[in-house]
């Protein structure tokens, strides 16, 4: 029974100390890095033989409810999500592929047990809310729901 308590008595000594020592003075910042939701061309797209891209061909179910649409025109690669206008992409890394007018990004993993799972960063667009103020173009990140 002391060594519980004794060890509980620690433990919040612990906490207590390590709290205190994270304080910083009013005038010191901390910038800590974030998952970032920057889009960005590559300055050397990655090489993509057609063989390659097949995989990543077709539709995809996206969290929102929304596809997203892969395709290869020729040696071009295209991606749409839901209805919108199509955005030529270009391979990124050998499952990532960014599209050329910085509106979309994504990356796609394909699991051993056939599921599918990734993420696509993409703009969207401004727009009036029902409210009647009007929301700003912003970056937003959409998961692949898994199965």
């Amino acid at each position: 029974m002391k060594t519980i308590i004794l060890s509980t008595l620690l433990g919040l000594a612990a906490t207590c100390l390590a709290a205190h020592a994270q304080t910083l003075p009013q005038d010191k910042t901390v910038e800590v890095p974030g998952h970032s939701l920057r889009i960005e061309v590559p300055a050397q797209p990655h090489y993509m033989m057609r063989d390659d891209f097949l995989p990543f061909a077709g539709t995809y179910d996206l969290s929102n409810g929304d596809t997203l649409q892969l395709r290869r025109s020729g040696t071009l690669m295209y991606a749409r999500i839901g209805n919108q206008d199509e955005h030529r992409i270009v391979a990124a890394g050998r499952n990532a592929f960014v599209a050329l007018d910085r509106q979309l990004k994504v990356r796609i993993d394909h699991h051993a047990d056939g599921s599918v799972g990734g993420e696509l960063v993409m703009v969207v667009p401004a727009r009036q809310l029902a409210d009647g103020t009007t929301q700003g173009e912003h970056v937003a990140s959409l998961a692949f729901p898994g199965r």
